[in-house]
């Protein structure tokens, strides 16, 4: 009994993190569910890209973006982080340094809410 307690108490910790985490690094410019606001809706957000690939957006865009032949791993611009800048922009997401462990509790708040994209996100492929 008090493993599951303790386990139900660790995952609402988890859930608690990733919500304030949520409100304080994306909220302002992005939904789960809820449309396009600056940025793109984030539900479904973990079925559309994998966790290295929204790691590294999220620690430079702009070298996600147009290539960074200085930075090692930005060498030439992704393809979808492109297309992505070209639906939302002329806003560029700023860089974010988040740990492994807060991106994937954000992450799983966002896949916990179990919402469903709406906005132009849906036409970018």
């Amino acid at each position: 009994m008090k493993v599951v307690l303790m386990l139900l108490v660790l995952s609402s910790t988890a859930f608690a993190d990733g919500k304030m985490l949520f409100s304080k690094n994306c909220k302002a410019c992005h939904t789960i569910g809820g449309g396009d606001k600056i940025g793109p809706d984030l539900a479904g957000v973990n079925s559309r890209r994998k966790f290295a690939w929204i790691k590294k957006f999220v620690a430079y865009p702009d070298g996600m973006i147009n290539g960074d032949e200085e930075e090692e791993g930005y060498e030439k611009p992704d393809a979808y982080a492109k297309k992505l800048f070209a639906a939302y922009k002329p806003t560029m997401m700023q860089e974010i340094e988040i740990s492994d462990a807060d991106l994937k509790s954000i992450l799983k708040f966002i896949k916990d809410q179990k919402k469903s994209p709406k906005g132009k996100i849906l036409k970018i492929k």
